[in-house]
């Protein structure tokens, strides 16, 4: 490995040290409380933000801007409409904590459902999934595919 490459991995490891981790990785800052599960689907949400520490500086990102999160090893990397920002938080406590937000297309990629406008089917026969807001097409797993489709389905036609 690169001298170069291994000094920036360790200031990007420093960098997400424990800083972070006294605090909650996300809150709900307009209300106050941090009870997330207390609305029904569809109802007003109060305003949920993902922070995390980039170059020393907390960063907050507002639920409303994620498109979609990928892991990669240990951390995850949430891709929101200004960029892509690193948390150390698993793809499964995400998904426990924002069930009616998040679907799950691949083992190692959530999608916002507000986001997901279809799918596509590649040459190579592999499925990608269409997001509004980016250009980036995450891989959609056969694993999970039926569950995407079926979702796509209900949200077209909610009444059946």
């Amino acid at each position: 490995m690169d001298f170069e490459v291994r000094r920036n991995r360790m200031k990007t490891l420093d960098i997400l040290g424990d800083r972070h981790r006294a605090e909650p990785l996300w809150s709900a800052e307009s209300s106050g409380t941090d009870d997330r599960h207390a609305y029904p689907m569809g109802a007003r949400k109060p305003d949920l933000e993902i922070r995390a520490y980039y170059r020393g500086q907390q960063r907050r990102i507002s639920l409303a801007d994620v498109i979609y999160l990928s892991a990669d090893q240990k951390y995850v990397c949430v891709h929101h409409r200004d960029g892509v920002l690193l948390v150390d938080h698993s793809l499964c406590a995400f998904e426990h904590d924002f069930p009616e937000l998040l679907l799950r297309i691949h083992r190692n990629a959530l999608v916002m459902r507000a986001r997901l406008i279809g799918v596509e089917r590649q040459p190579d026969g592999s499925t990608r999934a269409l997001l509004s807001g980016c250009d980036d097409r995450p891989i959609v797993s056969r694993r999970h595919l039926r569950a995407v489709r079926d979702w796509l389905r209900q949200r077209a036609n909610p009444g059946q």
